[in-house]
């Protein structure tokens, strides 16, 4: 039973990377962190590096993930295709599992990318090579405004399954980016989800324990939400 479980978890994130990547909005979301990122270029490699994170988290974090999350999940409802889905000998809970885990694999290739990036585009503008201080930084900063994002974006799955469409979802990982702007560099923006990696990113000293948590039950909610709502159809 394990093994047939691990086995059909492999095809479905083999399935949904090549939508995903067949898509084109891996590349979309790329470039639009690229033009973003040459804007604001800074005058040396640490303000470059700064304003490389928030684009990072923001843009990429906030709407990015927010959209390539809505769009993995709706498009079974808007192609017709769901039923479809829930007649197939696999376990729904594997459908979902196995989705989240292409959205992460997809997640984690732009953020790598978008590291390169940052990485050869400083080289270029500054015709050196950032300090391992900086290039520290940029690591273990971007590693956990990730975690916080990826939690974050599993709440959009929840939404386009239960309005079976991605345009409410994707409308919110708009709005998130505002949230984000505005309260990331207030204090009361460890309290609220969306705002917590941008806050993160201006207080990386504080104690954020309170944050976590905040931000472990919103991934949970949409997990176990999304599975709920893929275990009982008629609910919705």
């Amino acid at each position: 039973m394990i093994l047939q479980n691990i086995f059909d978890l492999k095809i479905i994130v083999s399935i949904e990377l090549r939508k995903i990547f067949k898509s084109h909005l891996v590349e979309m979301i790329i470039a639009g962190f690229c033009f973003l990122m040459l804007i604001r270029r800074g005058t040396n490699w640490t303000n470059f590096i700064n304003n490389s994170l928030l684009f990072l988290s923001a843009v990429i974090g906030s709407v990015g993930f927010g959209i390539l999350a809505s769009w993995v999940f709706s498009r079974e409802f808007t192609d017709g295709i769901f039923k479809d889905l829930l007649a197939l000998p696999i376990s729904r809970s594997n459908f979902v599992l196995g989705k989240l885990i292409a959205i992460e694999i997809a997640e984690l290739f732009i953020v790598s990318i978008s590291l390169l990036l940052i990485l050869i585009t400083g080289h270029f503008i500054f015709s050196s090579a950032p300090t391992m201080e900086s290039l520290k930084m940029l690591l273990s900063k971007t590693e956990v405004t990730f975690v916080y994002n990826v939690l974050l974006a599993f709440l959009w799955p929840l939404l386009a399954s239960f309005f079976r469409s991605a345009l409410f979802p994707m409308s919110l990982a708009f709005i998130s980016l505002i949230i984000d702007v505005m309260f990331s560099s207030q204090p009361a923006g460890q309290y609220i989800p969306w705002a917590i990696p941008g806050f993160y990113l201006a207080h990386a000293g504080m104690n954020l324990f309170t944050s976590k948590i905040i931000i472990c039950l919103i991934g949970s909610i949409g997990i176990y939400g999304t599975i709920f709502l893929w275990k009982h159809p008629k609910r919705v």
